[in-house]
């Protein structure tokens, strides 16, 4: 009798300790907060942009930025594509039009024009910025590829005509070639290449459609191709102008002294022999 009320209190007791664990864990999985994307799980540098997770900031905090407002895909869609198409122009239109302006018009004319059309184009590139920012603060691509890339050109940007001013002021007062204008000119078309190179890969980020991939492509490579043949022949035109020069050069030398030394075979003549 004893052994039978001892065992069913084992029984009891087992039960009870079982049935107690299950709603403990059945509580544990209502109270357990939903699973969240740590930033540390994702690569810090990225170009395109990450598989899982959403595109607003709303719903993963941090990770290259914060919600600065409640957003729209459609307001996240109309800022994106402004960002495209002003940056897209800026460097793909108005930087290489700048720098055929500079070779193919007159002077004086030639200068100021070109300053016209770089400054424009910067502050393009400014505006494209400022937007870039903003979605990059909506949609958490600040620390993509992308984003690094373009806060160093635009940066690049307010140091290019500091250059340029110093290869004109020195030019004019010395009215040769210097290396700031070497400077000038290669610093600019690295940053007009890089660019068109990170609008490429924003097209990748955005996902874009093929057909706005191929059109970006065959502006960009049109823009290149003219600005590539406008330099060819301006350098060739320069060598030959050079080599004209030259050319000159030798035959007025050759003439001033044959100048010189007529007269004196002439004087030679004229004096008395011994």
């Amino acid at each position: 009798m004893r052994l039978t009320i001892l065992f069913s209190l084992i029984f009891a007791f087992a039960f009870s300790s079982v049935a107690t664990t299950q709603l403990h864990n059945k509580q544990s999985l209502h109270l357990r907060a939903p699973p969240t994307i740590s930033h540390l799980d994702t690569p810090a540098f990225q170009i395109t942009k990450r598989q899982n997770g959403p595109d607003s900031a709303a719903a993963e905090g941090g990770h290259g930025g914060r919600r600065t407002k409640k957003t729209t895909p459609a307001q996240r869609r109309n800022f994106r594509i402004a960002h495209g198409v002003i940056m897209g122009s800026a460097f793909t239109i108005g930087f290489p039009t700048g720098g055929i302006f500079i070779r193919v018009l007159k002077p004086p004319n030639h200068v100021y024009i070109h300053i016209f059309t770089q400054l424009f184009s910067t502050a393009m590139a400014f505006t494209g910025l400022g937007l870039g920012v903003w979605l990059g603060l909506n949609t958490r691509y600040l620390d993509y590829a992308h984003t690094i890339i373009g806060f160093a050109v635009v940066a690049c940007l307010v140091i290019q005509p500091v250059i340029g001013a110093i290869h004109h002021w020195r030019y004019k007062k010395y009215k040769k070639p210097t290396w700031w204008g070497y400077a000038h000119r290669w610093f600019g078309r690295a940053i007009i290449v890089t660019g068109i190179v990170n609008g490429g890969i924003g097209l990748l980020l955005a996902d874009n459609t093929k057909g706005g991939k191929i059109a970006y492509i065959a502006v960009a490579g049109t823009a290149g191709f003219v600005y590539l043949m406008v330099v060819v022949q301006w350098i060739l035109r320069t060598r030959a102008v050079r080599k004209d020069k030259a050319s000159m050069a030798m035959k007025r030398d050759y003439m001033e002294s044959t100048d010189t030394a007529e007269p004196q075979e002439a004087a030679a003549h004229l004096m008395p022999t011994v």
